[in-house]
């Protein structure tokens, strides 16, 4: 390593407050960072973090805390349905190249649901494109921008869908299987329901939603009045508690556990998943061509989950240029909503995942006990 490398590599080591790998990164009761805020939020909320790393070369090393308690897992759940139509292009039932019309994607937009994700991944392609290919629509939009249209589509064209036979490869026994965002958005509230309200949530169907949510795709004038609707709830404050008993109770939720099997799945060295597979899905996963990543990584890939509610989710896999590959999944729920933004801001989840990558796992447990 040249001596100017070496800098790089230590100021940005510094800059994220973690500790070259093999190292315990130390923070002093005064630091105010995005990571001891984040160990401050473990302490008032114990209960409402999990966390399970493990050294891909040594899982005796692994750490695990909260590792089998159910976390709504919001946008990393859409890694499950990039895994099984990966699995789809490997048997040759789907396409990387296939074809996709704009308006059949943008069909699954709910507005004012998804943070822009969908308009931001869009804003990557000419304005008069009229079709992007499936592989886009997996890779670009359903993981990099985490576009819920993308993932709403993607689900769409799995169907009929058994998740049975990817389960059970990947050996996941708490995870539930991945259901339609706009499913959620029909939960969180519509123009006939209007926005629902704590004393609302227990009387909540899914079946009802997922009717609604077919209307929304089929009906053009319930279509539109949805569409008025999400526009002006925009200026509107959700009911937060009935946003996070929402996505506990009705959505999609997992276990650390499980979610580290399938990230050793993509990552690891003795796989259920096939070459091709795990190709496809770590060319998802990886970020390339940032500089701030490249300056520390051979290789870093995540996929990030967050909803309104206090619901904030990473899986992560790094390699660092000069030390050894870990993978991780950290869990939040029920974060206050100053609290959550502050994180989200911050990105204090995925400063958690480079400090667990740096230091090998070394000193989780210890950082996790020292918030109490």
């Amino acid at each position: 390593m040249t001596k100017g490398l070496k800098l790089l590599v230590f100021v940005l080591v510094v800059s994220l407050g973690i500790a070259p790998a093999g190292v315990i990164a130390q923070q002093s009761d005064d630091d105010d960072t995005p990571l001891s805020r984040l160990w401050d939020q473990v302490h008032a909320q114990p209960n409402d973090f999990g966390v399970a790393c493990m050294p891909v070369d040594d899982p005796s090393g692994m750490v695990l805390y909260n590792e089998t308690e159910v976390f709504p897992l919001a946008s990393v759940s859409k890694l499950l349905v990039l895994l099984e139509y990966a699995r789809r292009v490997d048997d040759g039932t789907l396409t990387l190249s296939e074809m996709v019309p704009l308006d059949d994607l943008n069909r699954y937009d709910v507005p004012a649901t998804n943070s822009g994700a969908h308009d931001r991944f869009l804003e990557e392609y000419p304005t008069d494109i009229t079709s992007i290919s499936l592989w886009a629509i997996a890779a670009k939009g359903m993981v990099q921008y985490s576009s819920n249209a993308a993932a709403d589509y993607m689900l769409a064209r799995l169907q009929p869908m058994d998740w049975g036979s990817l389960y059970d490869s990947l050996g996941l026994t708490n995870t539930g299987y991945p259901m339609y965002f706009g499913v959620i958005a029909m939960l969180m509230g519509n123009h006939e329901t209007g926005q629902v309200t704590l004393a609302d949530v227990p009387s909540l169907s899914v079946e009802q939603a997922e009717t609604d949510f077919d209307l929304y795709l089929t009906d053009d004038s319930w279509r539109a009045a949805e569409i008025t609707y999400h526009s002006a709830r925009q200026q509107v404050p959700s009911d937060w508690e009935a946003q996070a008993l929402i996505l506990q109770k009705y959505t999609v939720t997992g276990t650390p556990q499980d979610w580290l099997k399938i990230m050793e799945a993509i990552y690891g060295a003795n796989s259920p998943l096939s070459d091709r597979v795990k190709q496809l899905a770590r060319s998802a996963l990886r970020w390339d061509n940032n500089e701030y990543i490249d300056g520390m990584y051979a290789e870093y890939g995540s996929k990030l989950g967050f909803y309104s509610g206090g619901t904030l989710t990473l899986v992560a896999y790094g390699q660092p240029l000069y030390g050894r590959p870990v993978i991780s999944a950290t869990f939040f729920r029920n974060l206050p909503r100053p609290i959550y933004r502050q994180m989200r801001q911050d990105d204090s989840i995925g400063e958690l995942a480079h400090w667990m990558n740096f230091n090998v796992c070394t000193g989780l447990v210890e950082a996790i006990n020292q918030s109490y």
